[in-house]
């Protein structure tokens, strides 16, 4: 346990420290971890690409006895496919790793000035040399070209460093690490608020690039041994209490890891295709590096007394593995491949190499040791035959051998990596050319890396050039092919027309990643678009479960159903599918709905309306479904559809439209009537609809003869069919049965001829005013007259029965707006001009009254007639006696 907890016989604050350093660890492992599940994720994102059509709805319903006529109106369908955005830039990424990496070079060189003077001398030549390859001037301060950042940068680390080295040696490593992490900030302040570059965060990490990427090879290749100590540990620790010999043991597991390491090596030459994922290099790196924590000890301690563990050795490691994990997570953070696959290369090359060496070192050393059963683990750096420098330097020898065995492709991958890093820097400022450039030297490196392609599409898409774009999006598909990839071919493809190419990139992506939802949701899509349902279904399915953003093929589903289901099934379909909260699969279900005649409440999802109001493709498509699904129940789209109708003047005759359905079936009728009059006069393309709509609206209110007018401008058998219906209700059956005749005639149709014999007994339905006048008949009060008025303003006995009760209870101006507002459409109705007559004397205005008697006489029977003149005779003569008393 002592070993395991060497800290604990420090002191206070050293362990403080060292329980800082395990938690700082432990977070740059688990940046590198969730930055690494899927690089291509930190760069590329999944956008979802919305498409809006439309479908034939009948939400327009006149009902009969035994069947109903209804006009088709279009509701709104969402399509949406996945389409994978450019290349860009993680700059979250960028900050945590120069956090990251700032500390551990701040650990570093604390560690460095405890070491004796030659070692810290070399130590710091070689930080300067590094700083100088990281080509501060690039960051532009004190002017272009500036070497004063440079000697500032020096001048501070070297000159604070050497005052602790040798003026302080007194002081402890906290109070070290403190004052160089310092001074670091100090820098990064510095260089935040005078560079004026645009980005100087991304400019030092591009041009420094090198600096790290040496550091992290110079660590995973001192660790590069730690699991083969560590096997030693686990063979001899336990069986040396016993007097047992591990050797057995030991050779056995130590084989089986160089096995292991030796299919990897063989898997990254592409000598053989075997998936070798549970035994991924990225574990054996943390493995290495993790166990080096306590290894590195032991190997320090054989230095005899070279190098101290304690206030030398654990800070140096320390900070070489916090930066190694950082460089990691930003190679991975940014989707630089080829530099992942040089440190991959690097772990797998450096553990085999050096491991066989090490395990030879063993063997020659301690074979004896191990047949006596004794700890070799306490012995293992205390070499009797077979040196631990000549090991190191066997070891790296063979790590050479393994690298020149790959034609040096690492060290082209390190270029590569170096130029992909410099192309992202010049993309993000704007300037493509010389970002082009980069990534083509990229190319010229490793001309089947990944990134470099991908970025060179993204470029290509952005100045318009789709055939470079597909040729670069077809290139980065070679070695490491990506979803992302393949969906961005496809898009290009199909933007050229080539439908039947983009069919076939989709199936030989889903032949490399048969589990992509994204891939197979927008398979589904294009076989949808050539009405191949049963395809479509199928990958839409499939995609619905392999995806986590499942309400994206679920949406997809319905407008399939919607499009090719018939009705039976529809409704099966309909009532088994799971409900989303998705705008989108909202709005497609509210057009299900429409398309199945269902109407029941539903509640308004209040983020389909954007703070800025401007709407997207699944906000309109949501909102004039939910209008015309939910008119009678909910009037407040007739307030709110008109103000967004101004903040999207592209989208203003479909939103105001959409008002008027709200406002018919639950606002106010009148006002609803009339903005559709004035829009089907004004003629245009929609024109035909607007009087289709009018002309039903019309028929429900009763104004039969005003809704043939307007239904004469229909074509097709809905126009004919509503003027039937209306000459049916208006009492002239034979002129309805005769169009219906001559209708059949042109088109037989055995339904038609059904409807044709049940025209003659066609009586007006019931309304939902019918029983609101009845109530307010029985019970008169405002609210029941009130409630019939707006129920229908154009019915005439509704009308007159309110004018008159208003009337009697002397609110003569709200009865004669009633009858004026009635009178605009209904103008033929005696009951109206009666009501109309007689307020008009009630206020005086004899002249309007003496016209309204004149449109009585004309309109009504003689027997009406007669009766309303016994009225309205006595008091117009008393109108006239009244002014002739006052002259």
């Amino acid at each position: 346990m002592k070993e395991l907890f060497f800290w604990k016989v420090w002191s206070s604050s050293e362990r403080r420290i060292t329980i800082a350093a395990f938690v700082i660890i432990i977070l740059s492992i688990l940046f590198f971890v969730l930055k690494g599940i899927d690089p291509l994720a930190n760069v590329i994102r999944w956008d979802v690409l919305s498409e809006l059509s439309d479908i034939s709805t009948v939400v327009d319903v006149l009902k009969f006895d035994q069947w109903q006529y209804g006009i088709s109106v279009p509701s709104n369908l969402v399509t949406e496919q996945f389409v994978a955005s450019t290349m860009e830039t993680d700059f979250l990424t960028l900050k945590i790793f120069w956090g990251f990496v700032i500390i551990g070079l701040s650990f570093i060189l604390a560690a460095l000035t405890t070491m004796p003077r030659f070692w810290y001398l070399a130590g710091m030549v070689v930080f300067i040399l590094l700083l100088a390859s990281a080509r501060l001037e690039t960051l532009g301060v004190f002017g272009e070209g500036s070497r004063v950042l440079f000697i500032i940068t020096v001048t501070l680390f070297t000159g604070l460093s050497y005052y602790f080295h040798a003026f302080r040696p007194d002081l402890g490593i906290g109070t070290r690490i403190l004052g160089l992490l310092g001074v670091s900030v100090f820098l990064l302040i510095l260089i935040a608020f005078v560079s004026p570059v645009a980005f100087p965060a991304l400019t030092a990490a591009s041009y420094s690039l090198p600096v790290w990427m040496l550091i992290s090879i110079i660590f995973l290749l001192v660790s590069a041994t730690e699991i083969v100590a560590a096997l030693v540990w686990l063979s001899t620790s336990g069986e040396s209490k016993n007097g047992k010999s591990g050797l057995t043991n030991f050779l056995v597991i130590s084989i089986l890891y160089l096995l292991s390491l030796l299919l990897l090596y063989l898997k990254n030459t592409r000598q053989i295709d075997w998936d070798l994922t549970l035994l991924s290099p990225v574990y054996l790196a943390i493995a290495a590096g993790v166990l080096g924590l306590w290894g590195f000890k032991k190997r320090t301690d054989s230095t005899n007394g070279l190098i101290s563990f304690r206030t030398t050795g654990f800070w140096l490691y320390i900070g070489l593995f916090i930066v190694t994990a950082a460089f990691t997570a930003y190679a991975a953070g940014t989707a630089n491949d080829p530099l992942l696959e040089v440190l991959e290369d690097v772990v797998v090359n450096g553990q085999l190499a050096m491991s066989i060496v090490f395990l030879f070192y063993i063997i020659v050393n301690f074979y004896a040791v191990f047949k006596q059963g004794l700890a070799v683990h306490k012995v293992l750096y205390k070499p009797m035959r077979f040196g631990l420098t000549q090991t190191r330097l066997f070891g790296f020898a063979g790590v050479v051998v393994l690298f020149s065995m790959q034609r040096l492709l690492p060290v082209y991958q390190g270029v590569a990596g170096y130029f992909n890093g410099l192309g992202d820097l010049y993309s993000n400022t704007g300037e493509y050319p010389l970002a082009e450039q980069y990534y083509k030297m990229a190319l010229q490196q490793e001309f089947q890396n990944h990134k470099s392609n991908y970025a060179l599409a993204s470029l290509a898409l952005r100045q318009g050039d789709k055939v470079a774009a597909a040729y670069y999006f077809r290139q980065a598909l070679l070695k490491n092919p990506s979803p992302q990839a393949y969906a961005g071919l496809t898009g290009v493809l199909m933007q050229e027309s080539l439908f039947f190419d983009a069919v076939f990139s989709l199936q030989e992506g889903l032949r490399a990643f048969p589990e992509s939802g994204e891939l197979l949701n927008n398979l589904g899509m294009l076989y949808a678009k050539t009405n191949v349902a049963d395809s479509a279904h199928f990958y839409l399915d499939k995609a619905e479960k392999n995806i986590k953003r499942s309400e994206v093929p679920a949406t997809n589903l319905l407008a399939i159903w919607a499009r090719s289901t018939d009705a039976g099934l529809l409704d099966s379909l309909a009532n088994n599918s799971n409900a989303q909260k998705y705008l989108s699969w909202q709005a497609n279900w509210l057009a299900v709905q429409n398309l199945r005649q269902k109407f029941p409440k539903q509640f308004f999802k209040d983020d389909a309306i954007n703070p800025d109001s401007v709407l997207s493709v699944s906000s309109l498509a949501y909102l004039l479904n939910y209008a015309r699904n939910q008119a009678s129940a909910d009037s407040l789209p007739a307030t709110f559809l008109p103000k967004l109708a101004n903040k999207n003047p592209l989208l203003s005759e479909d939103l105001s439209l959409g008002a008027l359905y709200p406002e018919f079936y639950s606002g106010n009728k009148l006002k609803a009537i009339e903005t559709l009059s004035v829009w089907a006069e004004q003629g245009g393309e929609k024109s035909k609809m607007y009087h289709k709509v009018l002309g039903h609206w019309l028929l429900q209110v009763g104004l039969y003869d005003l809704a043939i007018q307007h239904l004469a401008n229909v074509d097709g058998v809905e126009g004919i069919l509503g003027q039937a219906v209306g000459y049916a209700l208006s009492g002239q059956q034979a002129i309805g049965g005769l169009l219906l005749q001559r209708m059949q005639e042109k088109e037989p149709n055995p339904a038609l001829q059904k409807l044709q014999g049940s025209l003659m007994t066609i009586k007006p339905p019931q309304t939902r005013a019918d029983s609101l006048f009845a109530t307010a008949q029985k019970i008169p009060s405002d609210k029941n007259f009130d409630a019939a008025i707006h129920a229908n303003p154009f019915d005439a006995k509704i009308v007159a029965a309110a004018a008159s009760y208003y009337g009697q209870k002397k609110q003569v101006s709200k009865a004669y707006k009633i009858v004026l507002d009635a009178m605009k459409f209904n103008d033929r109705a005696p009951l109206l001009w009666q009501q109309y007559t007689i307020l008009s004397l009630q206020q005086g205005l004899t002249g309007q009254a003496d016209e309204g008697e004149a449109q009585v006489r004309e309109l009504s029977s003689p027997a009406d007639y007669q009766a309303f003149v016994t009225r309205y005779q006595p008091m117009r003569a008393l109108i006239e006696k009244q002014r002739a008393e006052f002259h």
